[in-house]
């Protein structure tokens, strides 16, 4: 089964068709897996197959979409805009067997969705999230539980379904933190991923292992 790789861009913010671009590059440089690729968008993409977004919903909770009833229900990793990859994704593809999402430090039960892995129908999540779209916008507004991933966390602990974490299934270093795990220097050789939340994003370098592994 050829998995898919996804990632969301949502007009209006500081991501653009520029970002879908070199997250699809760096993602080619990095393996020989067949893969589909595609961009839930709402504006034009050059060369990348588009689906379109059909809510309104704002920034990154666009992010719901991916689980709209029947749209993609197989093998699908989802990776953010800001994300760089610097290594090998095929363990991340592995990983796609079951809900799967980033580690988040101090507390067990609320986890990142920078990157997300799964197979099979998640709909639920968005149903659930439709039902009452600003309401759950307004409660998940403001840290330390904010946006999509705060949703995402809290619904599928309340359900019985606590997602697993990448960290578990593939070590502590497939997914890391510029700043948290402190990748100045490059990123830990077993890395995958490294993830820029907050300040800076990949596009603030121009020398260095970031410059050069994004640009």
């Amino acid at each position: 089964m050829t998995p898919t790789i996804a990632c969301v861009l949502r007009s209006g913010g500081r991501y653009s068709a520029d970002w879908v671009a070199r997250l699809k590059r760096g993602i080619e440089r990095h393996t020989t897996v067949p893969h589909r690729f595609v961009c839930l968008t709402d504006v034009d993409v050059p060369d990348v197959e588009t689906i379109a977004l059909v809510e309104s919903w704002p920034g990154w909770w666009s992010k719901i979409e991916l689980f709209r009833p029947g749209l993609l229900t197989r093998q699908t990793l989802y990776l953010d805009l800001d994300v760089v990859i610097v290594g090998d994704i095929a363990p991340l593809l592995r990983a796609c067997d079951a809900f799967t999402m980033v580690h988040e430090r101090g507390t067990s039960n609320y986890f990142n969705s920078s990157v997300m892995a799964w197979n099979g129908d998640m709909s639920f999540l968005h149903n659930a999230f439709r039902a009452d779209a600003l309401q759950h916008m307004h409660r998940y507004r403001s840290h330390p539980r904010i946006g999509d991933q705060a949703f995402i966390s809290e619904f599928l602990v309340s359900e019985g379904k606590k997602p697993r974490t990448f960290r578990g299934v593939l070590g502590y270093d497939a997914i890391v933190s510029y700043k948290r795990d402190r990748c100045e220097s490059r990123p830990p050789p077993s890395a995958c991923v490294a993830n820029f939340h907050g300040r800076p994003k990949p596009c603030d370098f121009e020398t260095g292992w970031v410059a050069e592994a994004w640009k």
